[in-house]
């Protein structure tokens, strides 16, 4: 048989026609009204006092926040993740974030091409979420093959392995000399791997907390980049969490927000156990990390009432920290305001 007329394996007709269908998907999510995370999350989340409007580098005036939504469960079916679909779903997910045509041109929408980039992981539950290593796999190869080299990546809480297959940057796990004030909060040294990057992509798991209400995209940055995180726990862990994410070390490197939930840690968090955890498939990709959190806070919401639990907090409430952090300028939290793209089988 000739090579123009040899047909394509069984593999690769599947891929294929995954990749046929989620290109339709794309289109179909693109051409649509956006879906608003009120109308998704049943929850009237406003604000008790006016938000900031003070420009910051989260924070674009005049705009509004864009999180996409991709969910399929048969991205996690069991126990492994389908690398293969989370590959697609990425790069569709990126693609549809920047409005870009090709993988490569969403990350350098995103990226400056001379940047280091910190991935900062989260290792509280990691063990037993289990998800981590197949989502960094992704991330850094896509990143390499947009052309990032493995030098430029610094993989923060993630394995030593993952780190020595690519061959990405150490990072520096000493603290820094000068402490920042960070307001009513208090003051802290940030890890000096933060000084060795120009730009944070931001991976945290999707968990309730016990005394946060919830650990996300915020929470992942303000207590995983301090060297005295207990003490930042009080009242709530606000005004902490705010005051630290709005902190010019991170708000002015923080490029994208990419949150698995792949596994979802819907009560007794942050620690995971098995029967608090629900594969859940899905991911989030955002600049805002207040937007982010906001839609997550609906997920876990949604998750508790179909396990028959009762919401996180009573109806309207949302927690604190989302409150603060906007009123800090650090992004938008009403999801009357927050464009919601969703990308699903």
């Amino acid at each position: 048989m000739s090579e123009s007329t040899r047909q394509p394996d069984k593999a690769t007709a599947t891929a294929n026609a995954r990749r046929t269908f989620l290109k339709g998907a794309l289109k179909g999510a693109a051409a649509a009204a956006l879906v608003r995370p009120a109308q998704l999350l049943g929850q009237a989340v406003r604000p008790n006092a006016p938000v900031s409007t003070t420009a910051s580098p989260l924070a674009t005036p005049m705009s509004r926040p864009s999180v996409v939504q991709i969910s399929d469960r048969k991205l996690l079916p069991v126990r492994i993740v389908q690398r293969s679909l989370l590959k697609d779903y990425l790069s569709e997910g990126l693609r549809l974030f920047t409005g870009e045509r090709t993988t490569p041109d969403a990350w350098h929408k995103i990226l400056k091409p001379d940047d280091i980039v910190l991935l900062k992981f989260n290792q509280s539950g990691a063990r037993n979420i289990g998800t981590t290593p197949p989502l960094a796999t992704e991330l850094v190869d896509s990143l390499i093959k947009a052309g990032w080299s493995p030098e430029q990546l610094i993989l923060l809480e993630e394995s030593e392995g993952l780190r020595r297959h690519f061959k990405t940057r150490s990072a520096d796990y000493r603290w820094q000399e000068k402490t920042i004030d960070f307001g009513r909060s208090g003051k802290d040294s940030f890890i000096a791997a933060l000084d060795q990057a120009t730009a944070i992509i931001n991976v945290p798991f999707l968990k309730t907390h016990h005394l946060a209400t919830m650990t996300c995209c915020l929470k992942n940055l303000s207590h995983g980049l301090i060297q005295h995180p207990a003490r930042f726990h009080t009242n709530g862990c606000d005004p902490a969490i705010g005051e630290i994410v709005a902190s010019p070390p991170i708000s002015t490197k923080l490029k994208l927000n990419v949150v698995n939930g792949l596994r979802v840690l819907f009560d007794r968090g942050p620690e995971a156990g098995n029967n608090d955890m629900t594969s859940a498939g899905m991911l989030l990709i955002g600049r805002d990390p207040v937007a982010c959190d906001s839609v997550g806070y609906g997920i876990l919401n949604e998750i508790r009432s179909l396990h028959q639990l009762k919401p996180l907090l009573p109806s309207a409430a949302v927690p604190r920290q989302l409150v603060t952090a906007a009123r800090l300028g650090v992004g938008q939290f009403d999801t009357e305001a927050i464009d919601l793209q969703k990308l699903s089988a």
